[in-house]
């Protein structure tokens, strides 16, 4: 018998990208990236070219099919291996980017009487114009004592849903499912619907003691709403994460090149995917996912709600146990930001110069820059707040500009700003009593930009370990795809043996810098006072303004 391998495929918020693995050990073979053909769209309906409303982040459903197909298509071709040679696949994706299917479970946007609709085209993770929605069922949700009696924010699916129904009920009545993106990648592949705990839990308010919540909850929100359970994934397909989520159809052949059979795992949410790939399978270890957002995910042993986190599941995270998530609306957006907008061009020309992106050459810049010199402080709320406040009508702040500041120091205060706020989302972590021993941290910004991790681990006071890993979330996905074949198949028939031959084995270990954290401490004082003053109701001047620009606008 030849090498084998798994194939995970990372759907993020711009492409696709297909990786191949080694099942032997886990040794990066191959990958291929398809970027999405219309990326992400914000500012114009793709049909009708009108505006979208403020906070809009939609994207075209057929996009998804094209990259998986390009992508595995693509990486085959460039690792030279051969479609039986693929043992088993699955999918991570970002979440929730919610899909509205017809019977066939084809998107509505398909059909010529919704192209016009902005309900029928993927509602993305950023998309957060469902933000009164979230609130209204934040508030049932507290009356009745639901198991989600917490904040309920706009990212979930939930929340989305509810704003199809308002706005567009004619949208709602013709779904048959709303699904994550990323499940309906799987039925694609396989013709069978799943889900895992992972998207159920923290996107779509389901716990495994009670399901999703009861139909008269929903009646309650909206009466034409008192059957959406039936529209949703059913309960007895949210198998566990080391399951096979069903085999490669007669369909997925076709579209991927795959032979058919292959096991599928369930989908996962992408960062979420790498806690597998890291082994971080512990209570206590934390996860850092350095993308769009800095999401924050943390392995426990038992279910203590921690107000203003996102959310807690059983099995989420690792099978038998209980997974934690909360995290950062905005890291590197807020970095692409700041790079478009406030970057001059001699920046950009001496970055050129010496071949390194301007991201790079800036935090060169700030390499030098002691904790307190630039005079800043920021709030990173450049896309709301996701944990602890989860509003995210709160907007970005930055204190201290003088006619001398000069970019490296705003760099250096976003950075420092987003170290708060992880901080801060730790420390309610312990104050709780769920306990955080050990960080990792993934993603691109973690493994190109050692200055951010720095300043990360120096105001946390934490060790941080970055994995010498390519493509973390992807492996975590080829991991359970692995687990999903079994050893019958070429696979492992345990997750603990299939991330001791597969996963990491080696990081590199960013350690807290004693000598800033006096300094640290007196602006991290100012950070939680300011975070208070504007986050927490006593001055709601950024949601005044907010609401001014949308009066005001055309």
């Amino acid at each position: 018998m030849g090498k084998k391998y798994a194939m995970g495929v990372d759907f993020g918020s711009l492409s696709a990208r297909a990786v191949l693995f080694a099942i032997e050990d886990g040794a990066y073979t191959a990958s291929f990236d398809a970027p999405y053909e219309h990326g992400i769209l914000e500012e114009r309906h793709p049909y009708t070219g009108n505006p979208l409303p403020p906070a809009s982040a939609l994207q075209i459903p057929g996009d998804y099919v094209k990259a998986l197909r390009e992508s595995v298509h693509g990486v085959l071709k460039t690792g030279g291996i051969k479609g039986e040679d693929v043992a088993a696949m699955s999918v991570d994706f970002t979440s929730c980017s919610l899909v509205t299917l017809d019977r066939d479970y084809r998107p509505l946007c398909e059909q010529e009487r919704f192209r016009a609709s902005r309900h029928t085209y993927v509602k993305m993770w950023k998309q957060h114009t469902a933000a009164e929605e979230a609130e209204e069922i934040t508030r049932k949700a507290g009356e009745r004592a639901e198991r989600y009696g917490g904040r309920i924010f706009s990212e979930w699916g939930i929340p989305k849903i509810l704003e199809t129904l308002r706005e567009e009920p004619e949208v709602y009545q013709a779904a048959h499912r709303f699904m994550e993106a990323g499940d309906w990648m799987i039925y694609l592949l396989t013709g069978e619907e799943s889900m895992s705990p992972c998207s159920a839990g923290f996107k779509f308010m389901w716990t495994p003691e009670e399901g999703y919540p009861p139909g008269e909850f929903f009646a309650e929100l909206d009466e034409r709403m008192a059957g959406l359970g039936e529209k949703l994934i059913p309960e007895e397909r949210i198998l566990p994460l080391d399951a096979c989520g069903g085999c490669i159809s007669r369909a997925g052949s076709e579209l991927t090149g795959l032979p058919e059979g292959i096991p599928v795992a369930p989908m996962r949410i992408d960062g979420h995917s790498s806690v597998a790939a890291l082994g971080s399978l512990r209570p206590g270890e934390m996860t850092l996912i350095m993308g769009t957002s800095l999401g924050m995910v943390l392995v426990g042993s038992e279910d203590r709600p921690i107000p203003g986190v996102c959310g807690v599941c059983y099995g989420s995270l690792v099978p038998g146990l209980y997974g934690y998530e909360s995290g950062i609306s905005g890291c590197g957006d807020i970095f692409q930001w700041f790079e478009r907008n406030l970057v001059p061009e001699s920046y950009k020309e001496e970055a050129g110069k010496r071949g390194l992106s301007v991201l790079g050459y800036l935090s060169e810049c700030l390499g030098s820059l002691k904790p307190g010199e630039s005079g800043l402080l920021a709030l990173d709320w450049w896309n709301g707040n996701r944990s602890l406040l989860e509003d995210d009508r709160l907007t970005g702040l930055i204190l201290g500009l003088q006619l001398s500041t000069k970019p490296e120091e705003i760099l250096r205060a976003l950075f420092e700003a987003l170290g708060f706020a992880a901080r801060m989302i730790i420390e309610e972590h312990r104050k709780h009593g769920v306990p955080v021993e050990r960080i990792s941290a993934v993603g691109g910004i973690a493994e190109k930009n050692p200055y951010f991790v720095q300043i990360l681990s120096d105001i946390t006071g934490c060790e941080i370990h970055v994995p010498r890993v390519s493509q973390a979330c992807a492996l975590g996905s080829a991991i359970y795809a692995a687990v999903a074949a079994g050893k019958s198949r070429g696979g492992y028939d345990t997750l603990e043996e299939a991330v001791e031959k597969m996963g990491s084995k080696e990081s590199v270990k960013y350690s807290p810098n004693g000598a800033y954290r006096e300094v640290y401490q007196e602006l991290y004082a100012d950070y939680r006072e300011l975070h208070d003053y504007f986050g927490r109701g006593r001055n709601n001047v950024m949601k005044r303004l907010l609401d001014l620009k949308k009066r005001t606008g055309n």
